[in-house]
């Protein structure tokens, strides 16, 4: 082979190892800002009155808090990735896995949106959305081939690597606010 067509075929591969990793940076430096847009959004929503004088609409909502409350817990991507055996999963059927649960948990407590604030359901939407952004974008920059126990390992890396890679604890702090505004 023609040495000129090595350095070709070398300097290709160098040049897509190095937009490859190029790429991930990017990629990574964009969830953060798009998780720091979400965060900001919540927290600059104003929280309106949510009292009442009936007893039992009263009572409604504070168990609407509660299950919203339960809700931010089980879809916290955290709570959500150690309900499955990683080792025994693609990245993809992870991917599908988690997000399928995340889609069906906010589905189950749809209703609730009912009782409280816009503040409190949008926070919770928000959530949802921004749980599902990121398994997408960390699934994305993983190789094609890579398993379940990747994924896990990249997402729990980010969670690590900054606590406010969730809106999990700000829209939990959202809800329990309201709630005590119900109670007080």
């Amino acid at each position: 082979m023609d040495p000129v067509y090595i350095y070709l075929f070398v300097g290709g591969a160098v040049f897509f190892v190095a937009l490859a990793i190029y790429l991930q940076i990017k990629s990574k430096k964009e969830l953060v800002e798009e998780q720091k847009e979400m965060q900001q959004q919540i927290l600059q929503q104003p929280v309106r009155s949510v009292t009442t004088s009936n007893p039992e609409m009263l009572r409604l909502q504070l168990q609407a808090y509660e299950r919203l409350a339960i809700l931010c817990e089980r879809i916290g991507l955290t709570n959500v990735l150690s309900r499955f055996a990683v080792n025994a999963m693609s990245a993809s059927q992870l991917q599908s896995a988690m997000i399928q649960t995340i889609k069906t948990e906010f589905e189950y407590n749809v209703s609730q949106q009912l009782y409280v604030s816009a503040a409190a359901w949008d926070g919770i939407k928000n959530l949802k959305e921004q749980n599902i952004f990121i398994i997408n974008q960390l699934v994305s920059m993983l190789p094609t081939n890579a398993n379940g126990m990747d994924l896990g390992k990249k997402l729990i890396e980010l969670l690590a690597e900054d606590e406010n890679a969730s809106l999990q604890n700000i829209v939990t702090a959202l809800i329990n606010k309201e709630a005590k505004q119900l109670m007080g």
